[in-house]
This record gives structure tokens, sequence and C-alpha cells, in this order.
């Protein structure tokens, strides 16, 4: 393959992982889980693909050099332009991570504070109390009053 065909390889597949960057980003808040995992398997084959195509450029210093001036400089913006549209897919898929660990932290501690508004145990002596989680999910009778019903059948 010739370095004038690699270097067009290169633009198409920086333009086929720049439009699902894109796609991504901007999609993040309504991806469903499988439409997700495609954007990251299609991610990765071209981001693959996007690397070995660099890497035989690189060794081709001396051919790249003697390219028209034009499609120098068309390349260096597209590689500009493709670092920034990284850059911000990478920030966007950060801000969905940090933003989903929080609702998950915020969902754990709605369960275990009502957990233990709500969930009432009996030791051995029949004496009732709230249980907590202790260390290792043992769960833990905390002292309360006992009572009894009087009931005829």
């Amino acid at each position: 393959m010739t370095t004038q065909e690699l270097v067009t390889e290169l633009k198409s597949v920086t333009y086929d992982l720049m439009s699902l960057l894109e796609r991504e980003t901007t999609g993040l808040r309504t991806l469903a889980p499988a439409e997700f995992e495609q954007f990251v398997s299609e991610k990765s084959a071209l981001s693959m693909q996007y690397e070995q195509l660099v890497v035989k450029l690189r060794g081709r210093g001396d051919e790249l050099r003697s390219m028209p001036e034009e499609e120098r400089a068309e390349l260096r913006e597209l590689q500009a332009e493709f670092q920034e549209m990284a850059r911000r897919n990478m920030i966007a898929l950060q801000a969905a991570k940090a933003t989903n660990e929080r609702m998950v932290q915020a969902i754990v501690r709605a369960v275990n504070d009502k957990s233990k508004e709500e969930c009432t145990t009996y030791n051995r002596s029949a004496k009732t109390g709230k249980a907590s989680l202790g260390g290792y999910g043992r769960t833990i009778n905390k002292p309360g009053g006992a009572y009894s019903v009087n009931e005829t059948l």
C-alpha cells in the first residue's frame, strides 16, 4: 500500500471514528445498554484500525514530507479536530460515569436509611430492636422494649 493510500485510509477511518464519537457523545443520555455496547465495539475496532494506520505512516516520514503541503495541512487539521472531539467524548463519558456513581450511592443510602427505620428484629430474649448492618453484612440487634399482644381466638 502506498503512502498516499495509507493517508486516504487514515482520513476515512478518522472521519468514521469522529462520527461515532459525536453520535456517542450526543446520545449518551438516551442510549440503551445494548446500543452503548455497540458503540464500544465499533469504537474499539475503529481505534485499533486508526492506531495501525498511524504507526505505518510514522514509519514513512520521508514520504509524508514529500507529499504536497495542502494534503499535509489537511491531515494535521483533521488530526487536531479528531483530538478535540476525542477529548469532548472523554469528558462526557467521565461525567456520565460520575453521575451514575452518585445515583447508585444515593440509592444505597436511601435503602440503608429506609431499612434502619422499618426493619424490626427479635433477639434471644424476645426483645425487639431495629436491625442495622454491621461489619461484613452481619445484622446487629439494637435493644428495644419487648411487647406482647393479647389475642383470643
